[in-house]
């Protein structure tokens, strides 16, 4: 092939997986992300092809592949076209694994992998190699490459795997085990798959044209992502030397996040241009980044996407040594009890100038604000550009007027009236319910030590919601005040264990020992009231509203 020269044929998967072509998976593909859908629905239409459309071809999409510099044999890196490769070589193995006839597993194992043959000078080759990907490698040597290795039982014990790929791979083989051990006709089936089904394949040995390609081009079964895009747009400005870096960190980054990438890379715009978006995540990189210079293609994206994952790790995920138990424990709770994750540009946004400076009074200003914004009801345009202001207003100070940011009233106020109604009726299975029993038990906590406890919680009325009609609960309060104090704050208490629900019913002497036993204990925001209370009354519940009330809409604990 001459430098630059793009080719463009069609050919029939026995054309594909032979000696024609074999196939790299680079570095900076994404992780082979197929599920039982995907599969179900392309074993479903080829079937449906094969038993009514037997002597017609059947697309199957396009290929884009670059040639890559090795000469004894033909070798593409695929660009385009990972997932159906992959899960047709794995496919053939299966079909191979369930056949009879002897010469027919031959065949279809020669497609996938080619034996040695010292006489002739033959290595042994794989149709399919994965660079960089270890586990991948070991995989297809073990369960794919050899006969009969699709129906090893070891195979089920890699279902959870870490590593994507290999989780979904052995989904995919035990999976397609389940479909055509139930189908019959396996040979004609596999005759009409080698000679009707085919691929237009597209190929360069250009890296900038076999990107540009990859761009254009749809994948069939998976539609590629804003990453998706992103990604061949950066990787393709990479030099050969730096290649095999730079795909290892985005690939590392794609792992990482895995369907949220794409939410990584808008906090990221975000933090670059601080306003809402106007188009979709692509078109907000090409025309509001990269065309302004605000980043270059290429290195400059990915040093800062790796950058901001790293101040992601130590300030989001709470890896540093070096913030407080205070912050742990606020951001343990925004991350538990918040419906949006909105807030964490801005965050980010501040480390990246202050790094820990007065990190603590930062979050607890950005936290209030944007609870109070969830909680009065402010529209999700208005929340957005509110976020975005606070990160403008980081722009615009360093750390000698940095006074002018955390005293802002401008920046952080919010309407304390509307939030005190928003939170003084009902709550109860409101989204923000469980959030507002942590946010008391994070004021009230003396904060020494990390509470990470809060993955197994629930949410339990003291005052029950259907007390028996000879329930003790029917004698102290009227229907009216049942209706009126049942599934407000002062009646809502966190639970850190699984609850009994016969405990329900019972009365709150019994009630509260069951409360404050470890094996069901109760967070200790709630034990100071129920320890100072004999009896659970409407009196109780005033007094606790009005307390919880303040707490919230001060921002502090009662007790400070």
């Amino acid at each position: 092939m001459t430098n630059g020269l793009i080719e463009a044929n069609k050919g029939v998967l026995k054309k594909i997986f032979s000696e024609e072509f074999w196939f790299v998976v680079p570095q900076y593909q994404r992780p082979y992300v197929w599920q039982e859908d995907n599969i179900q629905e392309l074993i479903d239409d080829l079937y449906y092809a094969f038993e009514n459309k037997q002597n017609s071809e059947y697309f199957l999409g396009a290929l884009v592949l670059k040639r890559t510099k090795e000469e004894e044999f033909r070798e593409y890196e695929i660009l385009d076209g990972q997932q159906r490769l992959t899960t047709l070589c794995m496919m053939i193995a299966v079909l191979r694994d369930l056949m009879k006839k002897q010469k027919y597993k031959w065949t279809l194992s020669e497609m996938i992998y080619q034996e040695e043959n010292e006489l002739l000078k033959v290595p042994a080759r794989g149709r399919l190699k994965y660079n960089t990907r270890d586990k991948v490698k070991d995989f297809v040597r073990d369960f794919i490459t050899p006969m009969g290795g699709t129906k090893r039982n070891e195979i089920l014990e890699f279902k959870e795997n870490q590593n994507i790929s290999v989780a979904n791979m052995a989904k995919a083989i035990n999976i397609m085990h389940s479909i055509f051990s139930d189908k019959e006709d396996l040979e004609a089936f596999a005759v009409f798959l080698l000679n009707n089904v085919l691929f237009i394949y597209v190929s360069t040995d250009n890296t900038e044209d076999a990107f540009r390609l990859f761009t254009i081009l749809n994948d069939r079964g998976i539609p590629l992502s804003n990453a998706d895009i992103l990604k061949s747009i950066n990787i393709g400005e990479i030099s050969e030397d730096d290649l095999d870096e730079y795909s290892k960190n985005w690939e590392y980054l794609e792992e990482k996040y895995n369907k949220g990438f794409d939410r990584f890379l808008s906090f990221a715009r975000t933090i670059l241009l601080k306003n809402k978006p106007t188009s979709n995540l692509l078109d907000e990189y090409e025309k509001n980044i990269y065309k302004k210079g605000i980043l270059k293609k290429g290195k400059n994206t990915i040093d800062f996407l790796i950058h901001l994952d790293d101040i992601y790790d130590n300030i989001i995920d709470l890896q540093s040594k070096e913030l407080s138990n205070d912050y742990k424990n606020l951001i343990t709770i925004m991350k538990m009890g918040l419906h949006s994750d909105e807030w964490i540009p801005a965050l980010l946004s501040y480390f990246l100038k202050f790094k820990y400076y007065r990190i603590d009074e930062f979050i607890k200003k950005l936290e209030y604000k944007f609870m109070g914004d969830l909680l009065t009801n402010t529209s999700p345009s208005k929340r957005r550009e509110n976020l975005n202001n606070v990160i403008k207003a980081i722009d615009n100070v360093d750390k000698s007027n940095l006074n002018n940011l955390l005293e802002s009233k401008e920046l952080f106020d919010i309407d304390k009236n509307i939030f005190r109604n928003s939170i003084n009726g009902d709550v109860y299975g409101k989204k923000y319910t469980k959030y507002l029993l942590l946010k008391i038990e994070y004021l009230m906590s003396d904060n020494t030590v990390h509470l990470s406890n809060y993955m197994d919680i629930s949410i339990e009325h003291v005052l029950p919601q259907n007390p028996l009609k000879k329930s003790h609960w029917r004698r102290d309060f009227t229907e009216n005040q049942r209706k009126l104090w049942t599934n407000r704050l002062s009646n809502l208490v966190l639970i850190s264990n699984n609850k009994n629900v016969k405990l329900g019913n019972l009365d709150f002497k019994k009630k509260k020992e069951e409360y404050l036993k470890n094996r069901m204990d109760v967070f200790n925001s709630s034990k100071v009231f129920l320890d100072k209370n004999s009896k659970w009354d409407e009196n109780t519940l005033k007094s606790r509203q009005i307390t919880l009330i303040n707490m919230l809409v001060n921002n502090k604990s009662f007790e400070k």
